[in-house]
């Protein structure tokens, strides 16, 4: 793309007026750079709309070199002739007449429209021609409730696509991001790519996350969009909590409303229990686990089947419906009921049913069963 750059330098600050007379070659190598007590940079594209403007209250230009040396820089880039970016840093260095800048010292592009990110780091590569910005100096990307860092950002700014390089972490928080508040997720991975206007956001992995909660999380991949709030999982996944754990497909975590869903089958495990079924519901805030299909729960001597059960994790309290079907080994008893609420193995008991609801009970018992067993210690079954 053809672009033409315009220096234009207000005040010279010079002692003496510049002579015309032919100077010894010795003299002209030497010769001091010119020295602005301000200095705009402007750059329009082919078609006229502004690309980029540059300014500094103070710079230098060297003549044999083509380079320009400003201190505290601003400016502005620009999107279909509306301004994109602020940009700033403590020092700037222009070489051929831009072809390429450099900004070192606290650098900052801030983003002015769609997410408003702030990209900031020590040091910034600036290639005009090629649309293409690299921070490789503590390189860090904030939002509203996010703070990614890197190895090395660049962003290309003709589709304000942002590709992180190297270990990655995301920091995020439910509410607003705040320097002197822990987040509530910190998610490790690798290389990615994160859209500024859309907020889609792609993340190769591993990926390993850990929430507040002492929830961990891991992943083959991570994918998702920041604006609307969620990330997607990919599969394997692997919750784990405590001493519980959840083998899972790809999984969707909305973290404004801290729930975690899937539609795929899966396998979890808390202590001696184990649960399966074809989708789940993790609600963090009320520490539920809500199995959405095929719901089957399994402990030391009963199992139980339903259309769709929860379970709390913290309480042990269990919930099902649909076509509930409840079987004890010792004695060998089956119970059906249209819903069951209670805790498997408690002292309590469990309930089985509604008001005017049928409930099915049966018990087999072994011809070869010794009379003088013991009675048998698990709790009865109340109705």
């Amino acid at each position: 793309m053809d672009r033409s750059l315009l220096l234009i330098p207000a005040l010279v600050l010079s002692s003496g007026l510049i002579s015309c007379t032919q100077q010894p070659a010795s003299q002209q190598d030497s010769a001091p750079p010119f020295v602005f007590r301000s200095l705009d940079l402007n750059q329009r594209r082919k078609d006229g709309q502004r690309d980029w403007d540059l300014s500094s209250p103070e710079a230098r230009y060297d003549l044999s070199s083509r380079t320009v040396r400003a201190r505290r820089p601003t400016g502005v880039l620009y999107n279909d002739d509306q301004p994109s970016f602020r940009i700033s840093a403590e020092l700037a260095t222009v070489l051929n007449d831009g072809e390429m800048v450099i900004l070192e010292g606290q650098v900052q592009l801030k983003q002015l429209q769609d997410q408003t990110v702030l990209i900031r780091g020590d040091r910034l590569v600036w290639r005009p021609a090629e649309e293409r910005m690299v921070m490789d100096q503590n390189p860090e990307a904030l939002d509203e409730t996010s703070r990614l860092t890197a190895e090395r950002l660049t962003l290309i700014q003709s589709s304000n696509i942002l590709r992180f390089e190297g270990p990655t972490q995301l920091l995020r928080w439910t509410q607003r991001r705040e320097s002197d508040v822990d987040p509530d997720t910190d998610i490790r991975a690798s290389n990615g790519r994160w859209n500024l206007e859309t907020g889609e956001l792609g993340v190769r992995g591993p990926v390993r996350a850990l929430r507040s909660k002492d929830l961990t999380v891991t992943a083959s991949a991570l994918q998702g969009n920041t604006q609307q709030g969620f990330l997607d999982l990919i599969q394997p996944v692997r919750l784990e909590q405590k001493d519980g754990a959840i083998n899972a497909g790809t999984t969707r975590w909305n973290l404004a409303e801290q729930q975690l869903r899937s539609f795929a089958p899966f396998q979890g495990k808390r202590q001696d229990a184990t649960a399966t079924g074809d989708g789940f519901v993790i609600d963090e805030t009320a520490t539920t686990v809500i199995i959405s299909k095929a719901c089957q729960l399994t402990q030391p001597g009963e199992s139980l089947k339903a259309h769709r059960c929860s379970w709390n994790w913290v309480t042990n309290r269990v919930v099902a419906d649909g076509d509930v079907v409840l079987r004890r080994q010792d004695p060998d008893q089956e119970t059906r009921a249209p819903r069951m609420e209670g805790q498997l193995g408690s002292s309590e008991g469990v309930r089985f049913g509604s008001t005017g609801q049928r409930v099915q009970s049966s018990i087999r018992f072994r011809p070869d069963q010794p009379h003088s067993r013991p009675p048998s210690s698990r709790p009865r079954v109340s109705f």
